[in-house]
């Protein structure tokens, strides 16, 4: 902050009799700038198990959810909207992923008659997002490739060179440094050969060349007396040529150096322009989400240029914008500047510690010490063609945010090759970009209000009809799927409404009309719906078909390379138990299970009911929840209340019991209930319950007649643990550039920054690793690994 301070004090000194006035001016725009910022704005990333499908394989993601302002996971989301379209923009599905502290994973069955060979584009997005005037969405593309090449392939391509003034400006007699871009007709950048700067008469003036994303720059002096023109020749020999943009007469320029300890920016003029920077007043701003450092400066007496050297120590992590304004805050210059100073990342290493005949363990090692933390890992053979993301999360957080136009290759500037040629390429993307995403005249015209809150699971509202009213006043929605069980009050206009629930895309939610006396229960007549509504909008003009890189995939063979059944991948990771042992104890000892017939079920109404006549106690604790207790205890401990190790479904129930309240026992197929707890050890010294529902309806007709079932067309997709069809070889061209070997959508490193998993030994010496993830304190995880199997 010295170089800084310094400068602020040398511009300061001819402003002391408008000192008052400025202060006043510039607290104003902070605060319109501050004001615009005051919602936070979250990001998203979308970590697919690979870009490029064979028929018959499915879509896997994990998907990221980032707050900016608190470089951290962001909480408050919860309902992430996907919507899928054809690359002609045609709408094809919409699901909704459940975030939980940032992360959420999904299945896409591509089986679908919906997904035929062709383009794909992912649209993540939240409904929060309606609160601003940018587009925060994030979209990925995908294809499902067919038996041959795309036959769409353009021959013919068109090109669009376009030639970019750093700051928005060429000026007249001063020296300018101008970005160019050359972009195909797919909307991506692509490598030129030899440019060339040319005067009016055809004379090369100067020659410069792309790097490999077709971006480049140089500098030159240019007069008004001459006109100009950029001349670029393509991979195949084509000549592009543009002429250069207006050149100002009058007016400003910025020049920017981004260095190893600090950035410096020079804003320049010329002699035409004497009477414009004479004793006026300008006005730097360095910002980033919210976050602003702004000071007022004066172009020296008989100097066109100020020059201002800030450290990157007072810079903010990712990109800054440098913005310059007139004394009127009208902004006349910006440019980008990244700095990877205090970058929150992680960095993990990938190694095999064991490959047998059927499977290779891979074991992960975070190489610092980290915090809880979340990993997708897609696991490829080395030589794949198939993962082309534009992203990767770091991009998607530290880049996309901030800049105007599309990003590719976003992963390229957060690699470990050549970090200098890296550092200077980011540079030139920084300076091509322009301005930045924000509208100033947005930001000095409004705030952004809260017009729409974060979505917050579903909503299901419902109206009764033919009911009592005098004794009939709850209704209990339950699903078998998800655990739901809720007793809702039935108001005045017989509507009744839950919210903020868990509700599962396609499953079956079942409603029941309580009776308040004798707490049986009767069909309703019941019409019910879930809210929010899938969304359906539009996919912008800037994704189409012309802004997608076809895969040439004409050299290889993919006939009867998928066969007709899935192989369900078995292999788990370590130290996971996915199946629960029914019986839990080591011991053997013989547990009197019974088997619910239809004579109990009509005998007990509800399974607490068979509970309480078998040695224990079933009280209320409250609303939603029961307590149960041994009526003859042996706990050694008096202050122990006497309530027993119960299990459902194989999963331990602790204080919460409400999966048992009004459970029916025309719905459990078995229970044991063992008093003393034989064979559990300590923890069962209260007696055992163990309780396994049956799957569908339950037995007998009391279901049906109590009981009114309504198939969910909303709610949230659930995800599915990986399986790979099966491949006729693995040895293959197919295999090694578009096979998959697995997916592994939530793995964590432990407090010692190790994890572990396990993969199918496909014969591959190599495999290629994606990883991708983020930490609880918002630090960034993403590695692009190459590890030897043998």
């Amino acid at each position: 902050m010295k170089n800084l301070f310094v400068i602020i004090i040398s511009c300061l000194i001819a402003l002391n009799s408008n000192a008052q006035n400025r202060s006043s001016e510039l607290e104003s725009f902070e605060n319109n700038y501050t004001s615009y910022f005051k919602l936070n704005r979250e990001s998203v990333f979308l970590h697919l198990n690979k870009t490029s499908f064979l028929k018959q394989e499915n879509l896997w993601l994990s998907a990221y959810v980032y707050n900016a302002t608190l470089n951290s996971p962001n909480a408050e989301t919860m309902n992430l909207n996907l919507e899928i379209f054809k690359d002609s923009g045609e709408f094809v599905a919409s699901k909704t992923v459940l975030i939980a502290q940032g992360k959420g994973s999904i299945f896409i069955d591509l089986s679908n008659k919906n997904y035929t060979a062709g383009r794909y584009f992912i649209k993540a997005s939240t409904k929060y997002m309606e609160n601003f005037k940018e587009d925060l969405s994030y979209v990925q593309a995908f294809e499902i490739l067919g038996d041959s090449a795309d036959s769409n392939t353009s021959k013919d391509m068109n090109f669009d060179l376009q030639v970019l003034p750093e700051g928005g400006h060429i000026l007249a007699d001063v020296r300018n440094n101008i970005g160019i871009k050359l972009i195909d007709s797919n909307g991506s950048s692509t490598f030129f050969y030899d440019g060339k700067l040319l005067n009016g008469s055809g004379e090369v003036l100067l020659t410069f060349k792309s790097n490999q994303f077709g971006l480049s720059k140089f500098n030159f002096l240019p007069t008004t007396k001459e006109s100009y023109s950029i001349e670029v020749t393509t991979e195949n020999g084509k000549k592009i040529k543009k002429p250069l943009p207006n050149i100002d007469v009058t007016g400003f320029n910025i020049a920017g150096n981004n260095l190893n300890d600090q950035i410096i920016f020079k804003v320049n003029s010329n002699a035409s322009s004497e009477e414009l920077v004479k004793d006026k007043t300008f006005f730097a701003a360095i910002h980033q989400n919210g976050n602003i450092k702004d000071f007022a400066f004066q172009f020296p007496k008989d100097k066109l240029e100020v020059t201002m050297n800030v450290s990157k120590d007072s810079l903010y992590p990712g990109i800054n914008t440098v913005t310059i304004f007139d004394e009127d805050f009208n902004p006349i210059l910006e440019r980008l500047f990244f700095n990877r100073n205090n970058i929150g990342r992680k960095r993990v290493k990938a190694t095999v510690s064991s490959s047998i005949t059927d499977s290779i363990r891979i074991d992960l090692k975070a190489v610092t010490a980290i915090n809880n933390n979340s990993l997708s890992v897609s696991v490829l053979p080395a030589a794949t063609k198939a993962y082309k993301p534009r992203h990767n999360i770091l991009s998607a957080f530290y880049l996309k945010p901030y800049l105007s136009g599309n990003l590719e290759n976003g992963a390229y500037y957060f690699s470990d090759t050549n970090e200098r040629k890296v550092d200077y390429d980011l540079d030139i993307l920084m300076l091509t970009q322009g301005w930045s995403k924000y509208s100033w005249k947005d930001i000095a015209n409004s705030s952004t209000p809260k017009l729409v809150a974060h979505e917050k699971g579903f909503n299901i509202d419902g109206k009764v009809s033919d009911r009592n009213e005098k004794k009939e006043n709850t209704v209990f929605i339950k699903s078998e799927e998800t655990g739901l069980f809720e007793m809702v009050e039935i108001k005045e206009d017989n509507t009744f409404q839950l919210q903020n629930v868990y509700v599962q895309d396609s499953s079956s939610l079942s409603y029941g009309l309580m009776n308040d006396r004798n707490s049986k229960i009767s069909k309703p007549a019941i019409y019910a719906t879930i809210s929010p509504n899938k969304t359906r909008s539009e996919l912008k003009d800037a994704y189409s078909s012309r802004h997608v890189k076809v895969t040439d995939n004409s050299n290889v063979n993919f006939n009867d390379f998928v066969g007709d059944t899935e192989s369900l991948d078995t292999i788990q990771l370590i130290g996971e138990n996915k199946k629960t042992d029914k019986y839990r104890n080591d011991l053997k000892v013989i547990k009197p299970e019974v088997t619910i017939t239809e004579e109990l079920a009509r005998r007990y109404l509800f399974i607490t009911d068979y509970i309480g006549a078998n040695g224990f106690r079933v009280l209320q604790g409250g609303y939603g929840n029961l307590v149960i207790e041994n009526r003859t205890p042996s706990s050694l401990d008096e202050n122990r209340p006497p309530i027993p190790q119960i299990f459902f479904n194989g999963m331990r129930l602790g204080a919460d019991t409400s999966p048992l309240v009004y459970l029916k026992t025309s719905e459990v197929e078995s229970i044991i209930i063992s008093k003393n707890g034989l064979g559990y050890g300590m923890n069962g010294n209260n007696g055992v319950i163990e309780i396994t529902t049956r799957k569908g309806r339950g037995i007998g007709i009391s279901s049906k007649e109590t009981i009114k079932e309504i198939i969910n067309g909303n709610g949230f997709t659930t995800d599915k643990e990986f399986y790979a069809p099966k491949y006729t070889s693995y040895t293959s061209d197919a295999f090694k550039h578009y096979g998959v070997i697995d997916w592994i959508s939530n793995i964590s490193l432990e407090k010692n920054g190790a994890a572990s998993f396990k993969v199918l030994n496909t014969l591959q010496p190599e495999l290629s690793l994606f990883i991708e993830g983020i930490t609880t304190d918002g630090n960034l995880i993403s590695e692009e690994i190459i590890i030897k199997t043998n």
